[in-house]
């Protein structure tokens, strides 16, 4: 099989993963724990899913996803990311319209996917500063200009159905049987007044789905993509039939739909294939025809939207049912813990009680001791102050003896000197008389060494 279209394919790929201005959003909401809300919508979005998810498993990037379509889906996020596709056709496709200007008015940063626009833009100049758009074609582009959204915050990228790596449909890439598989619009974007008997719609068969797993995306779509491979060429209005088709290396003829979005998304990227080509022609319709069904397309479009708000609605309900079931749950657990609880203050109430009787004693206790503390105190001063009065008196005595004794002491001193002068002055007459005289020549004679021995010999035989 001819390979150009494989060697276009990864040109395309290359172009997308190396988009600058793409992967630095990417990043940059990454960084701010942004969340994924992956979009709604038939098979074709399946394939948008499957290149998104291969982009951000490249980016090593596994953002939370949110699920939902309700008015308030965003409440509570800071930065959300949005998947790509065709879900902003005013009168046609507004779902996503009311939830996004919500999260933008509350001051939320958001992040769109390339997608066509059509009829929408004015909403998001007000919030330019908060929203980064990535257009898969120049016509929603241009038309984001002319309503006044600045270039920094809109830019062109290739449908990320591109991005959709070979290895998911390798092995459905055989050669052809028949000739021509027909996949003509049967839903309000066709303009076949009567589509060809035989046509199959195959991307009906799965329709307001809210794509975002891998298995859950690739299985319906293998399903169709093996269906494609028995054939060699695939005519279609559906866009991503067509890049399916187109990825898988099959001659695809092209056709448009009701509003710009093949021919733009053909003209930007899908006409680098030579397998591919674009069949120009009006619709089947009448002018009034065309009003009439244009009028009941959207009263379709009004019941649906009914209906999953509805949905939506039954969901709150059943969410507010959960909730209240979780409340009485745990009021319940309340009370009993409450009840075990005032089991425990009771006890613990007694048990104060108690300690407070006991504090009470103590305290009664502690008085008594402190009066007989008191009285002793009184007993000890008063024995204190009679026996300093004793002490005193007995002091007074004793300086009064002491004195007695000293005035005595100086008498007896005074008659012992008196004594003492008498002894003295018979002393000195004593040793003036001739006789101490006389004594002392004796004993001076006496200790001589000659005559003293001789006068003590006389006198041991006079003692004798």
């Amino acid at each position: 099989m001819n390979t150009t279209y494989k060697n276009i394919r990864k040109a395309v790929c290359e172009e997308i993963g190396q988009h600058s201005d793409l992967i630095a959003s990417l990043k940059r909401f990454a960084e701010h724990n942004a969340v994924f809300y992956p979009g709604y919508g038939n098979l074709g979005d399946a394939l948008i899913a499957v290149g998104t998810i291969d982009l951000f498993e490249d980016l090593g990037w596994a953002p939370q996803h949110v699920y939902g379509n309700h008015k308030h889906i965003f409440s509570g996020y800071s930065h959300v990311v949005m998947g790509g596709g065709g879900g902003w056709v005013k009168g046609l496709r507004e779902g996503y319209i009311e939830q996004t200007l919500e999260f933008l008015q509350d001051g939320g940063q958001l992040l769109i996917l390339p997608s066509s626009f059509a009829g929408f833009g004015a909403e998001f100049v007000p919030y330019a500063n908060q929203v980064t758009i990535f257009c898969r074609e120049q016509q929603s582009y241009d038309e984001f200009l002319k309503q006044g959204m600045p270039e920094d915050r809109i830019f062109l990228c290739p449908d990320l159905a591109f991005y959709t790596k070979e290895k998911h449909f390798s092995d459905l890439d055989i050669k052809g049987h028949y000739p021509v598989l027909k996949i003509l619009r049967r839903d309000e974007e066709g303009i076949c007044k009567l589509s060809p008997r035989d046509s199959v719609d195959l991307p009906l068969l799965f329709n307001g789905v809210q794509w975002s797993k891998l298995d859950e995306c690739l299985q319906p779509l293998r399903a169709v993509a093996g269906l494609i491979s028995q054939f060699e060429c695939v005519e279609t209005d559906r866009l991503h039939m067509a890049i399916l088709s187109t990825l898988m290396g099959r001659i695809v003829k092209l056709e448009p739909s009701n509003y710009f979005k093949i021919k733009s998304v053909f003209d930007y990227t899908l006409h680098r294939f030579p397998t591919v080509s674009f069949v120009e022609h009006g619709p089947d319709y009448s002018h009034i025809e065309q009003n009439d069904y244009a009028h009941v397309r959207q009263l379709r479009e009004a019941i649906r939207q009914l209906k999953l708000d509805q949905q939506a609605e039954w969901a709150q309900r059943a969410v507010a049912l959960r909730q209240n079931d979780a409340l009485s749950s745990r009021l319940e657990g309340v009370q009993e813990k409450l009840s075990e609880t005032s089991k425990c203050l009771d006890v613990l109430s007694e048990e104060k009680q108690n300690e407070i009787r006991q504090k009470e004693g103590l305290t009664l206790r502690i008085h008594s001791l402190e009066d007989e503390l008191k009285c002793k105190d009184r007993e000890f001063e008063k024995v204190c102050l009679e026996k300093d009065g004793q002490f005193e008196r007995v002091c007074q005595e004793k300086d009064r003896n002491f004195d007695q004794i000293c005035r005595e002491l100086a008498q007896l001193n005074t008659k012992k000197k008196e004594e003492l002068e008498q002894v003295w002055q018979e002393l000195e007459k004593i040793r003036s008389s001739r006789l101490h005289r006389l004594g002392e020549s004796y004993y001076a004679i006496f200790h001589l060494p000659a005559v003293g021995a001789l006068l003590r010999g006389v006198r041991k035989i006079i003692l004798g």
